[in-house]
């Protein structure tokens, strides 16, 4: 237990940090996470073969082993997916809307980021990208928890992600 406290407040404290990013930082940091996810592709596709393989072993539905499945081609569409997110506007900052009192207060609703976000999610690997590259986009920590099934795969992208933003 001490172990999650201690592993949310390190995330709070890079909430400090992350919020802190301009947009350019933030998609300079994405667009190197896109770049090692290339690289490694190779690393990826070898820890997601020891998860789809013990998947196989332990009688997954063929349904559920395809979403577990990483190849050349999906990895393609990581990569495009945190394109995709570089390319969208960056949301902290924005006044969404705005008004001045009848005193001359001026008052506005402007977007910031949440903090820490967590998501538990199933045998999807490219989810802990795309929540990755979402969190990191718009100024937020992420803990992420995803399936048991995908744990060689999550940990080598998790890995490539962090070493992408040192």
């Amino acid at each position: 237990m001490n172990d999650i406290v201690s592993l949310c407040k390190s995330l709070r404290q890079g909430t400090s940090v992350l919020a802190s990013y301009s947009a350019d930082e933030k998609n300079r940091g994405l667009k190197a996470v896109a770049s090692a996810l290339d690289a490694h592709r190779q690393e990826i596709l070898a820890a997601n073969e020891l998860d789809v393989q013990r998947a196989l072993s332990e009688g997954m539905k063929d349904s559920l082993v395809d979403r577990l499945r990483l190849t050349a081609e999906r990895i393609n569409g990581i990569i495009d997916s945190i394109n995709i997110v570089i390319q969208q506007t960056d949301p902290v900052g924005q006044v969404v809307a705005g008004w001045t009192t009848p005193n001359g207060l001026q008052i506005r609703q402007q977007r910031v980021p949440l903090g820490v976000a967590a998501i538990i999610y199933e045998s999807r690997p490219n989810v802990t990208v795309d929540a990755f590259a979402l969190a990191y986009k718009s100024g937020n920590s992420i803990l992420l928890r995803g399936s048991s099934s995908a744990l060689n795969s999550n940990k080598a992208l998790v890995s490539i992600i962090k070493t992408a933003l040192n």
